[in-house]
């Protein structure tokens, strides 16, 4: 059995049509896990392809009462709230180097799903591409108790070239800037791409600044998230400021 993780990006999408194209469906599960902070055209993009294809996407969710649930398009989270969840339940942040939020709503409850059906161990197909050989040989070595890492995009050697030519020819797209990628705000962007986001979405920065104060600490180390929103009204504060991007789950 194949799970096939859509992270709602244009690279997942592709490799869920090759993979629906080149393989049984009746060994494919397609999933997608809502963090609830997914922008609202990720979400649309989810279903269009659902729909499209013909996926049968099953949509996960994180709950702390019965660890998880499952939604769709219309009963999804769109305002953070299984994040919050998760967040009040740790009663910390998560950061770059405890990304909590990848495994425990991401991970663990589309694992718990599939168990709860009576699979045990399977192959996890993820987005991941030819071109992106660092992630892929990290990954390519992490140790899993129930699944194996497959990665169709680096088997059939597709590169992010290959993804925009063909998303040029499937007379629908995501409508989101790659840049911006599906999490909002994750703090695994770095600081410049978050601070031109903000200045187009201010009103999306809003609920980070509510985790922090919550929690009474920051997603990065460096600065809060009520400061990346005053960076992103005064550009002159912006000058000097660098901060490494890391990759996630939750990318293009």
């Amino acid at each position: 059995m194949v799970q096939v993780s859509f992270s709602g990006g244009r690279s997942s999408a592709m490799m869920a049509k090759i993979m629906l194209d080149n393989y049984d469906r009746d060994e494919l599960i397609f999933m997608f896990a809502n963090t609830g902070k997914e922008m609202p055209e990720t979400l649309d993009f989810v279903n269009e392809c659902d729909v499209r294809w013909g996926l049968s996407m099953v949509w996960i969710e994180y709950c702390p009462i019965n660890k998880f649930k499952v939604v769709n398009y219309q009963t999804a989270s769109r305002n953070g709230q299984p994040f919050e969840a998760l967040i009040k339940k740790k009663k910390y942040l998560p950061n770059k180097v405890t990304r909590f939020c990848t495994s425990d709503l991401k991970v663990i409850p589309m694992q718990r799903y599939l168990k709860s059906i009576g699979i045990e161990s399977y192959y996890s197909a993820i987005g991941i591409r030819y071109d992106e050989q660092v992630r892929y040989r990290r990954l390519k070595q992490a140790k899993q108790d129930v699944f194996t890492y497959a990665f169709p995009l680096v088997d059939f050697k597709i590169t992010q070239a290959d993804v925009l030519n063909f998303w040029g020819g499937q007379g629908f797209d995501l409508k989101i800037n790659s840049a911006h990628s599906n999490c909002d705000f994750c703090m695994m962007k770095g600081i410049a791409k978050k601070v031109a986001q903000a200045k187009l979405m201010p009103e999306r920065v809003q609920w980070w600044i509510d985790m922090e104060q919550l929690i009474g600490s920051r997603f990065n180390t460096e600065y809060t998230m009520r400061d990346l929103l005053q960076l992103a009204k005064q550009p002159e504060l912006f000058e000097n400021k660098n901060e490494i991007e890391l990759s996630c789950f939750c990318g293009d």
